[in-house]
């Protein structure tokens, strides 16, 4: 009687490491099964983003201008325009044509104290660029999120000063788009349309 219901000590190994065994291999193939459905995700989302690219189709929107004087209370912008330039100047604004974020920097010297602010959008307050060396010299940067039909310019205001009569050395404007995935306009040519005459 002392016998009965007592399994030998190898028989109670066996059966307890059994169970142990497969929970395992269980657990070994979920993980595998998730690393895999993982893998593919990864895979599926390289493939979208390489054949759905728009930076093939539209460059990256960059001007560097001088900023040379002021018409009409604007910093004039000057053109010097070259193939790697991208952006259009019309009236002392820069005009955008892609969706995105832009960096913007302004740098250049005063002979006088000047109040500089950045527009951008119509239905935004303008940004007040501050200045250095007793508001006679700017070195301003700054990132923002621009829209097609948005127009970048800047106002100056020098108290005794009038706008015309602005002295500014070493003025410059540069404008970078950073991130080239949002909508853009179609290229127009850059063709002057004045005088033209019908054939």
């Amino acid at each position: 009687m002392e016998g009965e219901g007592v399994q030998p000590p190898d028989e109670n190994l066996e059966n307890g490491s059994r169970p142990r065994f497969k929970w395992k291999k269980v657990l070994r193939l979920v993980v595998s099964g998730i690393k895999a459905a993982g893998l593919l995700l990864c895979v599926v989302y390289v493939c979208l983003q390489f054949s759905s690219s728009p930076a093939k189709d539209s460059p990256i929107q960059r001007l560097r201008a001088p900023v040379t004087g002021c018409e009409g209370g604007r910093l004039f912008i000057g053109t010097s325009k070259n193939e790697y330039e991208t952006m259009e100047v019309q009236n002392n604004s820069v005009i955008i044509n892609c969706d995105g974020l832009y960096l913007i920097h302004l740098k250049g010297s005063f002979f006088q104290e000047v109040k500089i602010n950045l527009h951008f959008r119509k239905d935004r307050s303008p940004i007040f660029v501050p200045m250095l060396n007793n508001g006679q010299r700017v070195v301003f940067t700054v990132v923002t999120s621009l829209a097609f039909k948005d127009e970048v310019y800047l106002t100056v205001n020098a108290s005794d000063t009038l706008c015309e009569h602005l002295q500014i050395n070493d003025g410059e404007l540069i404008i970078v788009q950073l991130t080239p995935n949002g909508y853009c306009a179609p290229e127009r040519p850059y063709s002057s349309t004045v005088n033209q005459v019908p054939l």
